[in-house]
């Protein structure tokens, strides 16, 4: 019994690690803040974007970059697009904000940030989270077909 126990305790242990260092623990706000803005566009008349698994990787090089340089020129003066110029055209940006609900509020409350939700010629999203010393950073980048 106590057997069985302790190799339950380790399986939910390892589990957990497992998933806070795969990022799987953000996917839920990441698509949270998608489902967000694609209800803001839909109330505005606009189509919902489509999540983009490539964008997806930029957004991620872009969050993990803004804790070296919080800016849309990239840590080595380069900029924000270059991730991956084919699929970039728009982004927003944001730090210390905890939930979907307050990202999207500050996004919304900024005309350059709501001006890239509400832009009729993107077509797919993708948002990536990284935490730094205890600091969320966001990266949402916007994408045309």
């Amino acid at each position: 019994m106590m057997k069985k126990l302790l190799r339950t305790l380790f399986v939910v242990a390892f589990l957990g690690i497992m998933m806070s260092m795969t990022g799987f623990a953000q996917n839920n706000t990441e698509a949270e803040v998608i489902a967000k803005v694609n209800d803001i566009r839909v109330a505005n008349g606009l189509n919902a974007l489509r999540y983009d698994a490539s964008l997806e990787a930029s957004a991620a090089v872009r969050a993990n970059e803004l804790n070296a340089r919080f800016s849309h020129t990239r840590p080595d003066g380069s900029d924000w697009y270059t991730v991956n110029p084919d699929l970039m055209y728009g982004e927003n940006l944001a730090d210390g904000y905890n939930t979907a609900d307050a990202v999207v509020n500050a996004w919304m409350a900024s005309p350059e940030h709501k001006a890239n939700i509400l832009k009729p010629d993107f077509t797919t999203v993708a948002v990536s989270t990284a935490v730094k010393n205890g600091k969320t950073y966001w990266a949402q980048e916007f994408g045309m077909d």
